[in-house]
């Protein structure tokens, strides 16, 4: 058996029984001074294979795992608010900026807009030298899937725009789209951060999902110009279908796109080449000298989707395929 390390601080609690079947101890009072446990409070309680628990309340790990960075604002060489989404991205949770010359209130003002795009994020404290951002959001609770999904969904919540406009039917107000799938980007890439990884595997298929958050990022801004551009032109009846018809297969290959480098599938990849193959076609069927600039932002649009297919279908490799023999001995 184990002996206890004398020189911790170690107190003895017996086990007493609650109701017909419950048992439990008491927290030792030091403890529950020292760190403020209140009733209602958690506790995380961590089960060892020696027969040893770790108890540690919710509120100290966030203490405890909470990063913080001091910039020195007379010696950086770029614009303040520049950089919040970087240091958000890679997971600080208080961001304070100084300066030994009182601040403009130009700077203030824009920090404080950047920080609004940062979910969680906030600014605690502006004075004339000092500027403090905080993030109150706990990245272990945001599920990669859950935040590609919801790019998926502000993304297809454009296209399904266009194609209401083109079929004259009502559009919903959908003018925050932009700013949230900025939001959830920064989100996505701050959680990919905070993963401890077990396995180059996981380390990998993490490297596709940011690949492809960039890419349907990029892809939301051509789809915003399409908009723009749609309504600005005098399209037929028939050049209208073809749009339609290509914006919704668009939707369909975004949906391949994303489940594919979530959930590794040889039928979805073979899906989205089929996809590709007919919205190109349906490209090449427009007069590309009557509209240049549609027929680019189209050409562009599914350029990007492509190599976020192409993206997607690497994660293939990662998993245990009947077709893949690996040489394990090399």
């Amino acid at each position: 058996m184990e002996e206890f390390d004398s020189s911790k601080d170690i107190e003895t609690r017996k086990v007493q029984k609650l109701g017909s079947s419950s048992l439990f101890i008491t927290l030792p009072k030091k403890w529950i001074n020292k760190w403020s446990i209140k009733p209602g409070d958690k506790i995380l309680i961590e089960v060892s294979d020696d027969g040893s628990l770790k108890l540690l309340a919710e509120k100290v790990k966030l203490i405890i795992n909470k990063k913080s960075i001091k910039i020195d604002v007379d010696s950086l060489k770029q614009p303040m608010p520049s950089i919040i989404p970087c240091l958000y991205s890679l997971g600080y949770d208080e961001i304070v900026f100084e300066s030994k010359k009182p601040l403009m209130q130009k700077d203030i003002e824009d920090i404080i807009d950047v920080t609004k795009q940062m979910v969680g994020s906030e600014v605690t404290e502006a004075s004339d030298g000092r500027i403090k951002v905080e993030c109150l959001l706990d990245s272990e609770k945001v599920g990669l899937e859950s935040l590609l999904r919801r790019m998926l969904n502000v993304i297809s919540k454009k296209v399904d725009d266009i194609v209401a406009y083109i079929t004259n039917e009502p559009i919903k107000d959908n003018l925050n789209n932009n700013e949230d799938l900025r939001r959830i980007y920064f989100m996505l890439l701050r959680r990919v951060m905070s993963i401890k990884y077990d396995t180059s595997k996981n380390i990998t298929k993490n490297f596709f999902i940011v690949m492809n958050s960039i890419l349907l990022l990029n892809t939301g801004n051509l789809i915003d110009k399409l908009t723009k551009l749609i309504k600005s032109e005098e399209l037929t009846e028939t050049e209208k279908g073809v749009i339609k018809d290509t914006l919704q297969k668009v939707n369909d290959l975004l949906d391949e796109v994303v489940m594919t480098v979530l959930f590794p599938s040889i039928k979805r990849v073979s899906n989205g080449i089929m996809l590709i193959k007919q919205v190109k076609y349906n490209i090449s069927t427009l007069d590309d000298k009557k509209y240049p600039l549609l027929f680019n932002y189209l050409q562009d649009l599914i350029a990007s989707l492509e190599s976020a297919l192409d993206n997607s279908s690497c994660t293939l490799f990662l998993e245990d395929m009947p077709w893949i023999e690996r040489n394990l001995t090399a």
